[in-house]
């Protein structure tokens, strides 16, 4: 099993392009700014710096291995492999927009100024008149897929035969988004079968340039004082390896799952899912681990949240596969949550990890 990158590109010039250089980088704000010590009073550059994250926790979900699938005109388009790093983050920093960036000291090897409106600063263009950059780049080989498409009703009414929403049929307003690993299996075999490509030898004429810097789960710390949930995510699933203890398995990482019955709005999404390579549940498509994440004190309603993933997970999963299923409340540390306070049925299956701690803590 593998996991997967769901990405949409808005126009072929870029799919052409990314494709036949075997590399993608979202566009985004350049940010150059250390932590900012207060949310009211950087509220600018805390903003910016959020979205960042949010943005990075889909990057540093991708191993070594993942697939890539462009999202285009209804067509989904194969890209290839993902390379860099087997069991943390495999992403690449592309120069100094960034504070993970500017901590590396990190050439630009990949600059698209040429494309759009190049400023005065190296690296930043602007696009539709806002300032852009491509501060983070996915890297992957190309195979005898790359370029080989399917229509996205053909991947649709395939995981129709799902009665639970997935990533990729749930991923609206969304630039890019995690595959589970049996939507990743659907894809591939569909994408296999498929004699329809698209030619992309001519191109924009773009070349990396100069030493590239590999993402490194080193820059990262556990025991940091986090800006906002995002970051916490990123930084958990960047490396998995300070919770060895009790994840031991190996996993396919995804991030805000659905794990709700269908709704007009308003789904429930799980911040972190795991899919076991070894025991999958239903192909791929069930999480063996759910993860909810709090920045700071972690209190009931995170409890009672996570209860509503098991309460649809155990509607949804055979007796034998719920018995699988495990759930994790992580935060830097929590009030005294009181039985009487919340539902335990599932109280069996949940885990509240003091991140301040780096413990397990009980109900009160």
């Amino acid at each position: 099993m593998e996991g997967g990158l769901f990405i949409a590109l808005y126009d072929e010039k870029s799919l052409k392009l990314y494709l036949n250089k075997g590399l993608y980088g979202f566009l985004m704000k350049p940010v150059f700014s250390q932590e900012p010590s207060s949310r009211s009073k950087h509220y600018a550059v805390f903003s910016s710096r959020s979205k960042h994250y949010a943005v990075l926790a889909d990057y540093a979900c991708s191993r070594e291995g993942t697939d890539v699938f462009f999202f285009l005109k209804r067509k989904i388009v194969y890209g290839g492999k993902i390379y860099g790093n087997k069991d943390s983050g495999s992403f690449y920093l592309n120069g100094k927009t960034s504070p993970l960036g500017i901590k590396s000291n990190a050439n630009l090897f990949w600059d698209e100024s040429t494309r759009y409106v190049p400023t005065e600063t190296e690296g930043v263009f602007k696009v539709n008149g806002s300032n852009k950059a491509q501060p983070f780049i996915f890297q992957f080989h190309q195979n005898e897929l790359t370029g080989k498409y399917i229509t996205s009703d053909d991947l649709y009414f395939e995981l129709g035969k799902y009665p639970y929403p997935l990533p990729s049929n749930s991923m609206q307003d969304m630039g890019f988004c995690t595959l589970t690993p049996g939507e990743v299996r659907e894809l591939n075999k569909m994408i296999f079968d498929s004699q329809n490509r698209i030619d992309f030898s001519a191109t924009v004429e773009i070349e990396k340039n100069g030493e590239e810097t590999l993402f490194d789960d080193k820059m990262v710390d556990i025991k940091q004082n986090f800006i906002n949930e995002a970051q916490l995510e990123f930084t958990i699933l960047s490396s998995l390896s300070p919770f060895s203890s009790f994840l031991k398995d190996d996993y396919i990482l995804c991030r805000q799952v659905p794990i709700s019955p269908f709704k007009p709005m308003d789904m429930d999404r799980a911040d972190i899912c795991l899919y076991s390579i070894n025991n999958s549940i239903n192909f791929g498509t069930i999480p063996n681990v759910v993860i909810e994440l709090k920045r700071g004190k972690a209190n009931f309603h995170a409890y009672e949240q996570v209860n509503r993933y098991l309460r649809w997970l155990e509607q949804i999963s055979s007796k034998e596969d719920f018995e699988k299923i495990e759930a994790y409340i992580i935060a830097d540390s929590f009030t005294s949550i009181k039985k009487e306070k919340v539902h335990l049925k599932y109280s069996d299956k949940i885990k509240l990890f003091s991140i301040d701690k780096m413990d397990f803590e009980e109900l009160s």
